[in-house]
């Protein structure tokens, strides 16, 4: 990719030692995104340098990854999850990837609840969402509130305590309320379409455009077109088995009556 495309420079502040609420706020500045909610977060990310790919699906037992190649940050991301949890990992990643880029920066629990913070912070500004009339609710309105800021209900549930909007007693009972409703594990309403990487879909287009097919790409990178497809959130075109000869052919289809 790097190679042959001219993709957008890393524009990554390093806040090593910030408060998380205080770096979400700083990147959001730097980056000219206001208080207002992020459509896409994924095109944000891409559009700031970060490359985004995705986890091979047996690999489940990872919500996210992230790591800088040659001062190029990297986000890997596991697709098996609801899009609301999808954004919010990537959000926690780019926590990772602002407040733990030096080598003395906090590890362990530490770092994943600063990084927690910063994704909730991010992704739901204080500024915002004290702007609603969101004090002391009840899990039906986290439900409908939820799909302004594109995160799952257990995430504003918890925003919102963070926030001193509800009491400890309201949010445990909203969190019992949101767990028997299925939203401990998923998003069983209103669950939205999860984002995907506009940078690698232009890329496998213009490629395809040049003649260049996903076998060919595979073979320069020395896998498979099956594991290519699994780390670029399925929008590599497969090819299924043809008949005669064991070739590879793409899939035929006919109108069934």
């Amino acid at each position: 990719m790097s190679e042959r495309f001219t993709l957008p420079a890393p524009d990554l502040p390093t806040l090593s030692g910030y408060d998380p609420e205080t770096a979400a706020r700083v990147v959001r500045e730097r980056w000219g995104l206001g208080t207002a909610p992020i459509p896409n977060l994924l095109d944000v990310l891409e559009a700031h340098g970060v490359r985004i790919f995705s986890l091979a699906m047996d690999v489940v037992e990872i919500d996210a990854f992230s790591f800088f190649h040659r001062k190029t940050p990297f986000v890997l991301m596991n697709t098996s999850k609801s899009g609301e949890r999808q954004r919010f990992d990537a959000a926690h990643e780019l926590g990772h990837l602002v407040l733990h880029a030096e080598e003395n920066s906090p590890s362990g629990r530490e770092a994943e609840a600063q990084a927690h913070r910063f994704a909730a912070a991010f992704l739901m500004p204080k500024e915002d969402v004290m702007s609603f009339p969101l004090w002391n609710v009840g899990s039906q309105t986290v439900i409908k509130s939820k799909k302004r800021w594109r995160v799952a209900a257990m995430a504003l549930a918890h925003r919102l305590r963070e926030l001193g909007m509800v009491t400890e007693w309201g949010y445990r009972d909203m969190c019992i309320q949101l767990s028997r409703a299925g939203y401990r594990r998923g998003e069983p309403q209103n669950a939205m379409i999860p984002e995907t990487s506009q940078v690698l879909r232009k890329i496998l287009s213009a490629l395809r455009a040049d003649g260049t097919s996903p076998a060919d790409i595979a073979k320069e990178l020395h896998i498979d077109v099956s594991e290519l497809n699994a780390h670029m959130f399925g929008l590599v075109p497969l090819a299924v088995d043809g008949e005669g000869n064991g070739e590879r052919s793409r899939a035929a289809l006919r109108l069934v009556q």
